[in-house]
């Protein structure tokens, strides 16, 4: 990708610099220049756009206004005129700078893509499993310990991902995403950056739309491309999908898409239910499907726990291989800022690590 010129004007030297810093760490790709006035004998027409917080300066196309006030902010796309709040989080406004720099030239984006991304999917029988949990505990065990690129993709009915991650103020979600993706195929695609929300460890997720998951109205092929289109950008080595219990058309080609899939049950025994989704999906996808299937039990007693030996040595299930056992532990769970915290540092997170592991080694199937 090309690199995107920016030019930051304040009279605040400290300023400047620290959010000229914060911007090409949050976005590789952003150069910064930082001036303390407007120059004199230097053209700004260099630059892709300029970022001031200097009263009364020209109202050109590319120029960036930095208020001091969240309510002062303004994007008025018919006129051109922008205006961001200089304090917001970084992540933020290097989103807002992407999406205005791509509505103001119309370059498309030119990924980099990473052949060696990898899809791993959480999914259960039931509702009320703990999936949701694995699939987060080990998507921030990959960015946080492992410096791994994740993006997380739920497909739940009504998803639970803002319970981990706060949304940005005036956020573009994935329905605005899919838009461009899908209806605006002569267009210029927008980066991906400007629809995300992400956790306080760095894992990525788009931020959902109101009411119903809108995945779940996709088809195969619109799925497909989604996932492609996503993982095509080049910044993700792994995309961890909570798909849950679903077995819709979407989630269905996740299953088919994968490399791994960690099925999470509370009971080592297969109940009905999962007999009925193994022979259910044997049925549609055939029996590789299920060779690249591993059974995680949640919930497990004490002595369960420290029973476990290790994967290569792992009885099987009638169905599938056990994998993995997280215990029952309340004070691996908390509520932190309002949103949803997995500790690292008890057994539950342990036995994620270890997860995490086997997935990175390739000796988890």
């Amino acid at each position: 990708m090309e690199n995107i010129k920016l030019a930051v004007i304040t009279e605040d030297r400290e300023y400047g610099r620290a959010l000229g810093l914060a911007l090409v760490d949050a976005y590789k790709s952003f150069t910064v220049t930082l001036y303390k006035s407007e120059p004199l004998h230097k053209s700004l027409g260099a630059f892709d756009l300029v970022l001031t917080d200097q009263a009364g300066e020209k109202a050109e196309d590319n120029r960036i206004c930095l208020v001091e006030k969240p309510s002062q902010t303004d994007r008025d796309y018919e006129r051109r005129r922008f205006s961001l709040y200089k304090y917001s989080n970084v992540r933020q406004m290097a989103a807002d700078l992407l999406f205005i720099y791509s509505f103001l030239t119309g370059r498309k984006v030119i990924p980099i893509k990473n052949q060696q991304a990898k899809i791993i999917v959480f999914c259960s029988a039931e509702g009320g499993t703990g999936c949701t949990s694995a699939a987060m505990a080990f998507a921030r065990e990959m960015k946080r310990f492992h410096s791994k690129k994740v993006m997380y993709l739920s497909m739940e009915e009504m998803e639970s991902t803002l319970e981990y991650m706060e949304p940005f103020p005036e956020g573009r979600s994935i329905s605005e995403y899919l838009y461009y993706l899908f209806e605006q195929e002569d267009a210029s695609m927008p980066f991906i950056e400007s629809f995300l929300v992400f956790d306080q460890y760095g894992v990525d997720a788009f931020l959902p739309s109101p009411g119903r998951n809108v995945l779940k109205t996709l088809s195969a092929e619109e799925m497909q491309y989604l996932i492609g289109a996503a993982l095509d950008t080049g910044k993700y080595d792994f995309l961890v999908v909570d798909a849950g219990s679903s077995l819709d058309t979407a989630s269905l080609c996740c299953y088919e898409m994968a490399d791994h899939i960690c099925f999470i049950a509370d009971q080592e025994r297969p109940a009905q239910k999962e007999l009925r989704m193994m022979e259910y999906l044997t049925f549609l996808k055939g029996e590789k499907l299920i060779g690249r299937m591993v059974k995680i039990l949640n919930r497990c007693g004490e002595s369960q726990t420290k029973g476990e030996t290790e994967p290569e040595e792992e009885e099987k299930s009638p169905l599938i291989r056990i994998i993995c056992r997280l215990p029952q532990e309340p004070e691996s769970f908390s509520i932190e800022n309002g949103r949803r915290n997995i500790s690292a540092d008890f057994v539950y997170g342990g036995k994620i690590r270890k997860l995490a592991d086997a997935v990175l080694q390739n000796t988890l199937l």
